[in-house]
C-alpha cells in the first residue's frame, strides 16, 4: 500500500508567522484578539503557553495583544491602539495587501466587491475599509447583485476562498459590470493546496483531510476531494481513524488545511499507535516545516488479509527508513557539554555533537527540553550505535545557502556543459541548470558552451513553471539565468544614470531659480539686455543673460523667414536683446533679437530710394501683377499696368517665373516696395510728361468717385486693391495707374 502526504499539507506561512509572533511576545500577559487559527490543537497549545483569547478590548489589561493572521478592520485597530497593551500585528501580508486595495479604491469613489464568506473573520475585517461593500459567496448571490453602471467596481477575493467558485463568480460579473477591476487575491498556497487536493483525489483510492471543521479552507478541501473520490474522510483527531475500513485500499492520500499543525498530521500518519513511534521525516528537498511540508510516498507491506484494515494496521506495516543525508524534525531531550540529545527519529534517539550544533559558541543552556529544530542525518562514526548522528549546523548552512539561491543572486561555478542544452553547476543542495538562451544577452552557440566550464557566473533563479515539479520530480534542481543578472545590472546602471541626471537637473533648476530671483528687477518686458549665445536648437537660440539661460525663439531672430539661428548669430558672441516675455512662475524669459534690428524694407529704403533702378527675378505671377525678388527678404510688386506701355490681359503675357527684369522703385508704403518695369525703360526726358499725364488722369477720375449713390470705376477694383495693399503694400502711384487704365475712354459727364 502507498501512503502519499500532500506537499502543501499543514500550516501556511501566514498562520506560522502569527504563531511565532504570539509565542515570542515579551510583554505578558499575551492576548490573542480572536483565534489565531481555526484549529483546536493550536488554540490548546497557545493556551498552555499562557496566551488568552479575547473578543473585546475591555478584557485587555497591559501586556501584548496579537492581531491574528485574518486581520481586523480600522475601527477595531483604533480600539486596540487605545488600550495599554503592546500591539503585535500578525496580519497575513496578503490580507494587508487586500486592505490596501480596498482602502485606496474606496477613497477613489469605487464600489467594493468581496468574493468570499461573509461570516469569515478575514472578510469581516476587510469590509471595515470601505463604506460601500458587497460580499458575494455564490453565483446566485452574484446574479442578485444590483449594479450601477455609472460606477467603477473593484473586486478582491478572500485569501482562502475556493478558486473554482471564485472564477465562476468573476466570469459572471465580468459580463454584468461595465467597469470592473479584478484583483485575484486568493493566496498562492491556497490555490496550490486546492489544485493538489484535486489531483490526489483523482489518483488515490482514499483521501484523509486533516484539520478542524471550523476551518473554512479545510472544509473546501473536503468538498474538492469528494467531487473526485468516493472515500474521503474528515479527520480532526487521530482517534477518527479507528472506525475507517481500509480494506481494498491500495493508495491513500493525506492532505491538511492551512491551519492544521504539523504534529496533528504526524499523529494521524502514525495512527497514534504505541507499536509505531516513527515520525515521518522531512524529505531532503524540503526547506522548513512551514513552507514545505512532508511530501513522501512510503512503501508498505500488505498485512494479512482480514475483514477490516485499520489505519493502525496500515502504519504498523509501513517502513520509514532513516538514511544518511535526510532532514529530520527533532525535539530536544536534554543537552550537556558534549552535545544535544533529541527525539523524533522513531525507536532510536539522536545525538548532535557540540561542534555540529552551531556556527557560533555552543552553550548547552540554549538548548532546553522541548525545543524543536531540523537537522541532517550524518554517518555514525563517533557516536554510540544507540543513537543516530545528526548535524544541525550543516542544515542551517544549507538552509541559508538555499534561501540565497531561491531569493537572490548567487555565484555558481560551472561544472559541465550540456550539448544543445546549457550549463550545469552545484550549489547548496541544488543542481543548477542554465539554459543556453539564458547565458548571455546575445545568443551562445552550442560550440561555445564548453568554454564556460570552470568559470564562475553570477546567476538568478528563474520562476518555476506551473506543475513542473510534479511532472518530472526534479524538485532538487533549479533553473537559473546569467542573462537576467546582466539585464538587471544594465537596468540598475540606467536607473543610476537617470537618478544622477535627475539630481543634476534638480540642482541646475535650483541654481536657475536663485539667479532669476536675484535679477527679477532686470527681467522686465521691453528691457534691453546683453546676452551671450550659448547654443542653437531647431526652435531658436539659448542666450545667457546675467548668468540666466533665456530663449530667443527662431521667429524672433530675424525679419527674414527661413533663416537658421547660425546664419544670424555666433555662439560665444555677445549681442543685445529685448525682453518680450517673462514667466516668473515657471522661471522663463523670452528674448527678441530682430526687434532691435532694422526691417528689410527699412534697409531697402536706404539702399534703394525712390527712383532707383533695381534688378531682380520674377518670383510669383498673379492676375494683377508680378512679384520681383530683389534680394533675400526684399521684394517688390510690379502692377500689371506698370509692366508695359501696351495693355495686357495678364502679366503672364510678357513675364514668366524666373525671368530677370529691371525695374524702377516708384514708392514705399507700409514697408512695401512698388516697382515699374516700363518706367525703367522710359527715357529721362519723358519723365516729366509721364508725371503730368498721371496727374491728369487723377483729376479726371476725382468727380467720378465723388458722385453720391453711384459706384465709380475705382470702387469696382477696391477689393483687388485692398488685397494688394494687405499682402504686398501697393503704393498710391500704383493705385492711380490702375484707376487711370480703367478710366481711359471716359469723360466726367459720362454717367456710365
Amino acid at each position: 500500500m502507498e501512503v502519499i502526504l500532500a506537499k502543501h499539507a499543514g500550516l501556511c506561512s501566514g498562520v506560522e508567522r502569527a504563531l511565532k509572533l504570539a509565542l515570542g511576545a515579551t510583554k505578558k500577559p499575551v492576548y490573542l484578539f480572536g483565534n489565531i487559527a481555526h484549529n483546536e490543537r493550536i488554540i490548546k497549545n497557545l493556551s498552555e503557553a499562557g496566551c488568552v483569547v479575547v473578543d473585546e478590548t475591555a478584557e485587555i489589561n497591559g501586556g501584548s495583544i496579537v492581531i491574528r493572521a485574518h486581520g481586523v478592520g480600522p475601527n477595531v485597530l483604533t480600539k486596540l491602539q487605545n488600550t495599554s497593551a503592546e500591539i503585535i500585528d500578525a496580519t497575513c501580508p496578503i490580507v494587508k495587501k487586500i486592505h490596501d486595495i480596498v482602502r485606496e479604491s474606496a477613497r477613489n469613489g469605487c464600489s467594493i466587491l468581496i468574493v468570499g464568506d461573509p461570516t469569515h473573520p478575514e472578510v469581516i475585517g476587510t469590509r471595515g475599509y470601505a463604506e460601500i461593500c458587497h460580499v458575494i459567496d455564490s453565483l446566485e448571490c452574484a446574479k442578485k447583485l444590483e449594479i450601477d453602471q455609472n460606477k467603477q467596481y473593484v473586486l478582491v477575493c478572500q485569501t482562502t476562498f475556493s478558486e473554482k467558485t471564485a472564477n465562476i463568480i468573476i466570469n459572471h460579473l465580468k459580463n454584468k459590470i461595465k467597469s470592473l477591476v479584478i484583483n485575484q487575491t486568493i493566496c498562492y498556497t491556497t490555490k496550490e493546496r486546492q489544485t493538489e487536493a484535486e489531483s490526489l483525489s483523482r489518483s488515490c483510492d482514499a483521501v484523509l483531510v486533516v484539520g478542524s471543521k471550523s476551518s473554512s479552507n479545510t472544509t473546501k478541501l473536503v468538498d474538492i476531494c469528494k467531487a473526485h473520490c468516493k472515500n474521503v474522510y474528515f479527520i480532526q483527531t487521530a482517534e477518527d481513524l479507528q472506525e475507517i475500513d481500509f480494506t481494498g485500499i491500495q493508495k491513500i492520500a493525506v492532505t491538511a488545511g492551512a491551519s492544521t499543525p504539523r504534529e496533528l498530521i504526524m499523529e494521524v500518519l502514525s495512527g497514534m499507535s504505541n507499536e509505531n513511534e516513527v515520525t515521518l521525516p522531512i524529505e531532503e528537498n524540503e526547506k522548513t516545516e512551514a513552507t514545505a511540508p512532508v511530501a513522501a510516498a512510503a512503501e508498505v507491506k500488505q498485512p494479512k488479509a482480514s475483514s477490516k484494515m485499520t489505519m493502525a494496521d496500515v502504519m504498523a506495516s509501513t517502513k520509514f527508513e532513516i538514511r544518511e543525508g535526510m532532514r529530520v524534525k527533532v525535539t530536544v531531550i536534554r543537552s550537556d557539554e558534549t552535545g544535544v540529545y533529541v527525539s523524533g527519529l522513531g525507536k532510536k534517539d539522536g545525538f548532535i555533537a557540540a561542534d555540529k550544533v552551531t556556527d557560533g559558541e555552543y552553550k548547552p543552556e540554549d538548548y532546553t527540553a522541548g525545543m524543536k529544530f531540523t537537522a541532517i542525518v550524518i554517518p555514525n562514526t563517533n557516536v554510540s550505535k544507540d543513537y543516530i548522528a545528526l548535524d544541525k549546523r550543516k542544515f542551517d548552512e544549507i538552509e541559508e545557502m538555499d534561501k540565497a539561491l531561491l531569493d537572490g543572486v548567487f555565484e555558481l561555478k560551472i561544472d559541465k556543459a550540456v550539448e544543445k542544452g546549457g550549463l550545469l553547476g552545484k550549489k547548496g543542495s541544488f543542481t543548477v541548470f542554465i539554459p543556453a538562451s539564458h547565458i548571455e544577452l546575445h545568443r551562445v552557440e552550442d560550440a561555445d558552451l564548453q568554454s564556460y566550464v570552470g568559470k564562475k557566473l553570477m546567476v538568478k533563479k528563474l520562476p518555476d513553471k506551473k506543475g513542473e515539479e510534479a511532472a518530472d520530480g526534479k524538485r532538487h534542481r533549479i533553473v537559473a539565468s546569467h542573462k537576467e543578472v546582466l539585464i538587471a545590472e544594465k537596468k540598475a546602471a540606467r536607473e543610476k544614470a537617470e537618478q544622477e541626471w535627475q539630481e543634476k537637473k534638480a540642482r541646475e533648476e535650483e541654481e536657475k531659480k536663485a539667479i532669476f530671483d536675484a535679477n527679477r528687477d532686470r527681467f522686465e518686458v521691453n528691457n534691453v539686455v546683453p546676452g551671450t549665445v550659448k547654443r542653437f536648437t531647431d526652435f531658436g537660440a539659448f542666450v545667457n543673460v546675467y548668468g540666466f539661460d533665456c530663449l530667443a525663439p527662431k521667429t524672433e531672430l530675424s525679419w527674414i523667414k527661413g533663416q537658421a539661428p547660425a546664419d544670424i548669430l555666433e555662439i560665444g558672441k555677445e549681442y543685445e536683446f529685448v525682453i518680450i516675455k517673462v514667466d516668473a512662475e515657471n522661471y522663463k524669459v523670452s528674448l527678441s533679437y530682430k526687434l532691435l534690428q532694422k526691417r528689410p524694407y527699412e534697409i531697402a529704403q536706404e539702399k534703394y530710394p525712390v527712383g532707383s533702378i533695381v534688378t531682380g527675378k520674377v518670383q510669383t505671377i498673379v492676375n494683377f501683377g508680378a512679384f520681383i525678388s530683389i534680394e533675400p527678404g526684399v521684394d517688390g510688386l510690379v502692377h500689371v499696368s506698370n509692366i508695359s506701355d501696351k495693355r495686357l490681359n495678364s502679366p503672364a503675357d510678357v513675364l514668366k517665373v524666373g525671368d530677370e527684369v529691371t525695374a524702377k522703385v516708384i514708392s514705399f508704403v507700409d514697408n512695401r516696395m512698388a516697382l515699374s518695369i516700363k518706367d525703367a525703360q522710359e527715357p529721362a526726358e519723358g519723365a516729366a510728361e509721364a508725371k503730368e499725364g498721371e496727374k491728369r488722369v487723377r483729376n479726371n477720375a476725382r468727380p467720378q468717385q465723388e458722385r453720391k449713390g453711384k459706384k465709380s470705376a475705382g470702387d469696382e477694383i477696391s477689393k483687388e486693391e485692398q488685397e494688394i495693399v494687405q499682402n504686398f503694400g501697393t503704393t498710391e502711384s500704383v493705385q492711380n495707374n490702375i484707376l487711370g487704365d480703367l478710366l481711359k475712354g471716359f469723360t466726367p459727364s459720362d454717367e456710365k
